[in-house]
């Protein structure tokens, strides 16, 4: 039979039982005025590091070339004194890029306890686009850098035929031209102020309309900046270097020139990298360094070769340029005439912008005019094709350039 305990015993286990609850309340209230105290203390410190502490003492400006110092501290806002962790890395990114624009990008590097550093990235020029204002230095970053420049340095790459809507220095390319005036595309119709009917459109519809026109401007412009970082690229990628001109003129036929001595025809811009590639290697392994002409590599790709022709450049690119001029000028005035303007039949196609017959034909005239200048000599094939590997394929590829030269004549 069990027994109960004695009533002293009872009363002892159940004091003990309310004195351990009581300590573990005790503790858990400590514990929590201790957490209390340190978040109290970390706002404070917090408030001390935001207001009192960590003030800047030192603005520092790294990766600048093209501007002082004290003028980039100046426009990014910071001050000293000011606390070195409320200021903005968007915010001065904002005003300095705005401001300058050759600044692509700012980092802010803090150095504790006092001191700010502003990390420049700076824009670097992918061309200078000629327009008849000078010379306008395009950038990396899509924006214009400098406009109006009467001379460039010898490893910035001219570039011609480049569409420009607006030169102001800072602005975006591609990006719409809200007011003001800008210079629309050669192809695009003049706004009309009556309708098909004859009837003055209204203000609003002149408005929709210039918009229109103005949105189609800026897509000109960014494809133009397109074609150009394409090629920017594909000449990156083969360490194709030398080039000192650009001209996409037209876009299915672009031309650069290499070291002042020779011209290339690339066509479109598909497989660049690859039409590159092949004209380095031919003027490695196949062409002499005193070599100077023209060398056709618009179909390269898919042909697998490259065609060469001796002339002078200088010469050559002058009678390119007085061609194009000549033929804006028939495009621009009405004529019964579709030759109205221009004299020599020559200068109604602008070599190289057709196929490799074409090109053959109007190089193979400029070869007779030469030979013919200077002294009576045996007529010669004015073109020869490089082949691609043996000498096989080089009498194959002889062949078809004298047939293509027998054309052009």
């Amino acid at each position: 039979m069990s027994q109960k305990p004695p009533a002293k015993a009872r009363e002892r286990a159940g004091a003990a039982a309310v004195d351990q609850r009581r300590r573990r309340r005790r503790t858990g209230r400590q514990a929590l005025h201790y957490l209390l105290i340190l978040a109290v203390a970390a706002a404070i410190m917090a408030a001390l590091s935001l207001t009192v502490f960590f003030k800047i003492e030192t603005v520092e400006v790294t990766g600048l070339t093209k501007y002082a110092a004290e003028e980039v501290i100046q426009a990014s806002g910071v001050q000293v004194g000011q606390n070195l962790f409320r200021v903005s890395e968007k915010k001065v990114n904002g005003l300095l890029t705005q401001q300058f624009p050759y600044i692509q990008e700012v980092t802010l590097k803090r150095s504790y306890p006092a001191r700010l550093t502003l990390e420049v990235t700076q824009a670097q020029p992918l061309g200078a686009a000629l327009t008849a204002a000078g010379y306008v230095l395009i950038g990396n970053n899509g924006r214009i850098l400098e406009a109006g420049v009467d001379a460039v340095d010898p490893e910035v790459t001219i570039v011609t035929g480049m569409y420009l809507s607006d030169i102001t220095e800072g602005r975006v390319l591609g990006t719409v031209v809200e007011e003001g005036e800008i210079l629309y595309p050669a192809d695009m119709e003049p706004l009309e102020e009556r309708d098909e009917a004859g009837r003055l459109k209204s203000r609003s519809q002149l408005e929709q309309e210039e918009q229109a026109r103005r949105q189609q401007a800026a897509q000109e412009e960014a494809r133009s900046f397109q074609i150009l970082t394409s090629l920017a690229q594909a000449i990156s990628e083969t360490s194709f270097g030398n080039i000192t001109l650009v001209d996409f003129s037209d876009p299915l036929n672009m031309m650069v020139v290499y070291e002042n001595r020779v011209i290339i025809e690339l066509g479109s811009q598909v497989d660049l990298a690859y039409k590159l590639q092949f004209v380095q290697y031919v003027l490695e392994e196949n062409l002499g360094e005193g070599f100077q002409g023209i060398l056709d590599a618009s179909t390269a790709a898919s042909s697998k070769e490259v065609w060469s022709s001796s002339c002078n450049v200088q010469q050559e690119l002058e009678r390119r340029q007085l061609t194009m001029e000549a033929a804006q000028a028939a495009q621009q005035r009405p004529a019964a005439d579709p030759n109205e303007g221009v004299t020599n039949p020559n200068l109604t196609v602008i070599p190289g912008s057709g196929a490799s017959s074409g090109a053959s034909s109007e190089a193979g005239t400029v070869q007779e005019e030469e030979t013919s200048s200077s002294q009576a000599a045996p007529p010669v094939d004015p073109y020869s094709v490089i082949p691609n590997s043996s000498s096989e394929a080089s009498s194959e590829a002889a062949s078809q350039a004298g047939a293509a030269g027998e054309a052009g004549e």
